[in-house]
């Protein structure tokens, strides 16, 4: 019996485990150490059910194909593709797959790297999911500059992890309501005056503090919110990508090709090509 199959029937026994292997129930698994990471693809077969268990070590984990249903201390729910699931080394959970499987990435970083992951987040993230097909491409391509490339998009997507994993710092209740603002109303054309007028503060104010939380313009974010948008669309249905454009707020396909390329790192097509594995 493999080591995973071991695992499955102690659990289904009932057999208390203080910890299983990432790959756990996986049918299929890509497998490179780099250093101070160890990376997987994991190919999980459709209608898997996992009971409940732990990782020994910190996982960062992306969904790049299928998806599934899990469970942990924190909450439930549905890991769809983009899915970004951060869950610190002993964190509790269990997954049930659904009738497609799931193809999903790890990162497993060192006990010193990992150091920082102490808060469980899910998320949505196209930037993860680029990163991890990068590195899904890399295991397979398996040549002199594998591990480096590797280690590279590892040390991104720890970064990635560790954002969507912090604490978000106490900020005032108009620049809260000025980021629901954007996040509700993304496909309008929003003017800083307007979002200003509507939060109740002077859009210099506006664009000086609204930069220094998030780091960037508030036309900037707003962009980012409509390419998210777009790649949540490219990645649950058969919209053409010209109507995708149109319906997060752009002004047409070249204009979401333009930004798509430039906070994801692949065209909308590509993008879309990916994630069904074309």
């Amino acid at each position: 019996m493999n080591p995973a199959a071991d695992w499955l029937g102690r659990l289904g026994m009932g057999v208390a485990a203080a910890s299983a292997p990432v790959s756990l129930g996986a049918r299929r698994t890509e497998h490179r150490d780099v250093p101070g990471f160890a990376v997987r693809r994991l190919d999980f077969p459709p209608d898997l059910s996992l009971p409940t268990h732990d990782h020994r070590d910190a996982t960062i984990a992306v969904v790049l194909r299928g998806r599934f249903e899990g469970r942990w201390a924190w909450g439930d729910g549905t890991c769809a593709p983009g899915a970004l699931i951060v869950e610190p080394a002993g964190a509790q959970h269990s997954n049930r797959f659904g009738r497609e499987g799931a193809v999903v990435v790890t990162v497993q970083p060192s006990p010193t790297l990992a150091a920082a992951l102490n808060d469980p987040s899910r998320s949505l993230s196209p930037e993860a999911l680029a990163l991890a097909w990068r590195a899904a491409a890399e295991l397979r391509v398996g040549d002199d500059l594998t591990l480096i490339a590797l280690e590279g998009l590892s040390l991104e997507l720890l970064a990635i992890a560790r954002r969507a994993a912090a604490p978000s710092p106490r900020t005032a209740p108009w620049l809260d309501r000025a980021t629901e603002l954007v996040e509700e109303q993304y496909a309008r054309p929003l003017a800083l005056r307007v979002v200003a007028a509507e939060v109740g503060v002077h859009p210099v104010h506006l664009a000086r503090g609204f930069r220094a939380h998030h780091g960037r313009s508030v036309g900037t974010y707003l962009r980012e919110v409509r390419v998210r948008r777009a790649a949540a669309r490219l990645a649950t249905g058969n919209e053409s990508i010209a109507d995708i454009a149109l319906a997060v707020g752009f002004a047409d396909q070249s204009h979401l090709h333009r930004w798509f390329v430039r906070f994801i790192g692949e065209t909308p097509a590509r993008y879309r090509r990916q994630l069904r594995g074309d």
